[in-house]
């Protein structure tokens, strides 16, 4: 049985592996605030006896997937993956970058650092097949990177003149 092209296994599995991915989202928005690191001797010990599993965010994880699934479908080659790939990957950190700023209103440097890392990766993967889209992708990051250093730096700027009583 297929839905749109895609045998009906590859969406049991992805949404099953969905679910486990929710879990371990769970897992990083409680531990990155703290500056703790997500993958530790300790996960196991830490995990099943203190932890409780968040089974909304599980859920809304595995209906991601599925609906990435749905979208893009499994070609023939890596390249022609990518875009599946690239948001399968970036979903969990796009939702826990959501679920800690509702939370905390923080965004932990280490999540920024490591989505940015991973487009580079991602650009680079592009790149095999077609330099411009590299060199767009590679722009966009720059531009968009470039906003927030901007607001970041008048924000600076702002708290040091008040202060040192210029404000």
């Amino acid at each position: 049985m297929y839905i749109n092209e895609t045998h009906i296994w590859y969406y049991a599995i992805i949404a099953i592996l969905g679910l486990f991915i929710g879990m371990f989202i769970d897992w990083m928005n409680k531990r990155l605030p703290e500056y703790k690191k997500v993958f530790s001797k300790e996960i196991i010990n830490e995990y099943f006896t203190e932890f409780k599993p968040n089974y909304i965010l599980m859920v809304i994880t595995s209906v991601i997937y599925v609906a990435l699934l749905y979208v893009y479908g499994i070609k023939d080659t890596f390249i022609a993956n990518l875009d599946l790939i690239k948001f399968v990957i970036l979903t969990p950190m796009l939702l826990s970058a959501f679920v800690i700023d509702y939370k905390l209103q923080i965004i932990p440097n280490r999540l920024n650092l490591t989505m940015f890392e991973i487009g580079l990766i991602i650009a680079f993967l592009y790149g095999l097949s077609d330099v411009a889209i590299t060199i767009n992708m590679v722009l966009g990051m720059l531009a968009g990177g470039g906003i927030f250093l901007l607001i970041t730096l008048i924000g600076r700027s702002n708290i040091w003149k008040r202060s040192n009583g210029i404000w």
